[in-house]
């Protein structure tokens, strides 16, 4: 089976999906739980240092110049 998201709900001691899971019955599972709730500066510096934005390194990634747009 491959990885996927189930965003759940914790009422009187029990996960609740909040959609549809498709799961074979008495399948056992192994859950990670990430609460929805982390900043958005904590997620970002995570991705930066997984390496989710090492390709705005490459002169490729650059396509604008001073002449794009109108300034601010």
């Amino acid at each position: 089976m491959m990885p996927q998201t189930i965003h759940v709900i914790y009422e009187n001691g029990v996960l609740k999906p909040l959609g549809k899971v498709d799961i074979p019955e008495h399948r056992t599972l192994e859950i990670l739980v990430l609460e929805d709730d982390l900043p958005l500066s904590l997620i970002g510096r995570v991705a930066e240092q997984g390496g989710s934005y090492d390709f705005l390194h490459h002169a490729a990634e650059d396509i604008y110049s001073a002449d794009d747009g109108e300034a601010v």
